[in-house]
């Protein structure tokens, strides 16, 4: 029951989070935004498009089904493949999916060496006009969400976007200050909502963990 409760919460506080994100992120009839292209404002690459050859140890590997944590995959690549790659992660860089499940980001914000495939995309931000954060969020907004579609092969098997495409999105930048209050408030619903150490998602698992433990000990008899 507890454990209910707690998933009910989450869910109230997911749906708090799109509200405030998606009207923080209005700014239809400001004349005080400037909407570009991501492309004017940030430099758009994708992963290796070859198979990876995985070892026991070695460079992280990380795809799409790594979005949720990005520093938790279980894959590795040589330190010699991972040399080849041109583009390597730097902080503050954004992560994007764009196979599959399109348009969930992470912040790359820690430094460590990544390698990466097609089925994400790297954004690089030019940080003298758009905050790394501020960028994860506007693209998962509804404006962000509704670019993509527009750009999205809904016949391709699964969907994707492709990588040029991604730069001609057009999005809302206001300016430098603006944005790290936005980031600043949304953080704050992203962290309780999807943090595994300190928010919602963590006391969902102690709680699991704490059922387990006790199931396990009522359920315990000693066979005479």
């Amino acid at each position: 029951e507890l454990q209910a409760e707690l998933q009910a919460e989450l869910q109230k506080r997911l749906q708090q989070y799109n509200y405030y994100r998606d009207n923080l992120l209005s700014f239809e009839g400001r004349t005080d935004v400037e909407w570009k292209k991501l492309g004017e404002v940030a430099n758009v690459y994708d992963g290796t498009h070859q198979t990876p050859s995985y070892k026991d140890s070695g460079i992280p590997f990380i795809s799409v089904e790594n979005i949720g944590d990005i520093y938790s995959s279980r894959k590795y690549i040589s330190k010699e493949d991972f040399d080849k790659y041109k583009i390597k992660p730097q902080v503050g860089d954004v992560f994007m999916t764009r196979i599959g499940s399109i348009g969930v980001c992470a912040v790359f914000d820690k430094q460590a060496e990544i390698a990466y495939y097609v089925s994400l995309a790297l954004i690089r931000p030019i940080q003298e006009y758009v905050l790394p954060r501020y960028l994860k969020h506007i693209i998962e907004s509804l404006t962000g969400c509704k670019e993509l579609r527009k750009r999205t092969l809904v016949n391709a098997v699964p969907i994707k976007v492709n990588k040029d495409d991604i730069g001609k999105i057009v999005l809302p930048f206001p300016s430098l200050s603006e944005q790290r209050k936005i980031v600043d408030i949304l953080d704050r619903f992203d962290a309780l909502t999807t943090d595994l150490t300190a928010g919602l998602p963590a006391e969902i698992e102690k709680r699991r963990q704490q059922y387990e433990f006790y199931r396990d000990k009522l359920l315990t008899f000693k066979r005479k």
